[in-house]
Parts: C-alpha cells; structure tokens; sequence
C-alpha cells in the first residue's frame, strides 16, 4: 500500500512537473505569470487583471495587444489617465454588467465599472495555475474571481468564474443593476468568427445586430449564414456588432489556429441584453468574442458562478477550420 501511494505521488508530481508557473517581465509588467505545458503558452498580468497571452508553443499570440499601453498601471477606482475612456489593453478581460449600465456607473456608455476594468488583481498559485481576485469595487459592492488551469499537455484552458455580492452598492440605482459574469477575448485580426446557430433562437435569423446612438453598426457587411453556422468576417474599417444566444461554443480562425470558447449554457434563466449569451464586437485592430453567464440580483454573500473552456487547434484553412465547427454540436 505504501509503495504504491508513493508511485502514485511520484506519477502525479511528474505530471504537474510538466506544467510550468514563472513569473516574467512581460512587455513592461514586473509581475506577470506564464504559465505552460507541453503545447501552450498563456500569460496572465494580475496588475491589469488580464490574460494578454494565448499561444501554441513557438507561435504568435492569438490576443490583440495594444503596443501604446505596454508596462502601464492604473490606479484602482480611476479613469485611464483621468479622462473619459477606458483603456484598451487587449487580451481577455472579465467585466460584471452589461453595456447598458455603465453610464449608471461612471456617467459614460462605454467605460465599465474601473475597479473590475482597470484595476491590479491579488494572484494566489496553483499546481497547475493561479487564481485572480479583483478588487471589491465601491460601485457595486462585487468581487471577481477567476481560477485559471491548464492540463499537463493538450491546449485546453479551464476558467472558473464567480461573481460574489460583498457589500451593498454605492447608491440605490447601482443596486439594482442585474449582474452578469462578461468574459471578453480580443483576437487579432483578419479574423473570421463563427458561432452555431441555435436551434429555436429568439432572433430572428439566429442573431440580432445591435443599433448605436453615435455610429453605424457594419456587421450586415460581413456575416453570412451557411448550414447553420454563422460566420462574421472581420472587419477591415469600420465597427460591427451582432448577439445571439448560442448554446454552446464561440469561435475564431486566424493564421491555421481555431479558437473555441466553450460555455455552460441555463435554458431557465435570464440572459443580458434580451437574451443575449455571445456577442462578436469587432473593428479593423480586433474582434471581440463576448460570452455572457445568466444575470440577476445578488444579496450579500450570495454569488453567480460562470465556467468557460478555451481550445486552441491547428487547422490548415478556413475551410478545414469551418468543417471541423459543422460538427460540434
């Protein structure tokens, strides 16, 4: 019995000794963490609250990156730079909303709540990843925390999410915006994005394109539908934007590798954005894969928890990319 718990012990070291978790200087962030198999990079930066890095080992990053925002760090409950924007980092961020009450917020349509957006997260190690934990913003009385793992070989990311009610919010109107779990991946473009049409889909052709106050929407442009599968090619311009509420997966081609996004999926509840789960935002630097978990209202100590899966493959061509798409369900 003692022999074999100590192969046994032995095997499961060997295993996760093949998983690697350094911290690096990454792009000018002192404390960033790479984490590693046998097939993949991923780079986490905890003082922007992000996964900036996303890779096959020896290939490019799958994540657009903004080069004029490099190595900077932003003061937990303010504005990029004191004024009126958010900062465009890159990479996979998490927010606790939707678009609709972020000028509740901060007074603006497109800068979410700063202590979840742009802010230093708190990093606890794993065997085989790191947990982050943001601040408690003093907007909505909410904490985030994301566990990110890796398999010992393979190129799958497992992130486990939840949103927890620590405090009441900072006024009565923000405590009654519903909370979501928003998970946003920017990929670099020239993409192409697909999600599967969902059978008896509230929208009408499978997906709904958004209307804006201050500019137009160019996604009819650029999507096509084919057996089922929506597919929304990057743009080269202008800005577009479409929702749908796919039951299961989003996914991005670009340069022989398939991105899929894997989310759990509640038939019974209550989704943003009149029952949206997955937008694609895009522009001519990115397109933005959005997943969105159910929303509701939180009392304290209660919480929403929200898992994804990422799956990086190699396929030759967007056709190869496209059939392989056809047979998930």
């Amino acid at each position: 019995m003692y022999k074999f718990f100590y192969i046994y012990t032995s095997f499961k070291e060997l295993l996760m000794s093949l998983i690697k978790i350094e911290e690096i200087d990454y792009k000018g962030w002192k404390n960033a963490i790479e984490i590693s198999n046998t097939d993949i990079y991923l780079i986490v930066v905890p003082e922007v609250g992000r996964i900036l890095h996303f890779s096959f080992k020896n290939s490019e990053n799958i994540f657009y990156e903004n080069s004029e925002l490099e190595g900077l760090l932003f003061k937990t409950d303010t504005f990029y730079n004191h004024k009126s924007e958010a900062p465009n980092i890159g990479g996979n961020r998490i927010l606790p909303c939707s678009e609709d009450y972020f000028h509740d917020i901060t007074g603006y349509r497109n800068i979410p709540d700063p202590y979840i957006n742009a802010s230093a997260y708190s990093i606890n190690y794993l065997e085989n990843g790191v947990v982050l934990k943001s601040p408690i913003s003093n907007y909505l009385g909410i904490q985030i925390e994301r566990k990110i793992t890796i398999n010992k070989n393979g190129s799958k990311v497992y992130i486990e999410q939840k949103i927890t009610k620590i405090k009441t919010a900072k006024n009565n109107q923000l405590e009654r915006i519903p909370l979501t779990l928003w998970s946003l991946s920017k990929i670099k473009t020239s993409n192409f994005s697909y999600i599967k049409n969902a059978k008896k889909s509230i929208f009408k052709n499978g997906f709904t394109i958004s209307e804006w106050p201050d500019a137009k929407n160019y996604a009819l442009e650029n999507i096509t539908l084919n057996n089922d599968l929506i597919t929304l090619k990057s743009s080269n311009e202008f800005p577009q934007k479409i929702g749908v509420d796919a039951k299961n997966w989003v996914a991005s081609y670009i340069n022989n590798n398939l991105f899929v996004e894997s989310f759990e999926f509640d038939e019974s509840a209550t989704y943003p954005d009149f029952g949206t789960s997955v937008t694609i935002f895009g522009n001519k630097l990115f397109s933005e894969l959005e997943v969105l978990s159910p929303e509701k209202h939180l009392k304290i100590g209660e919480c929403i928890k929200y898992n994804i899966r990422w799956n990086l493959i190699k396929k030759s061509c967007k056709e190869e990319a496209e059939e392989y798409l056809q047979q998930m369900p």
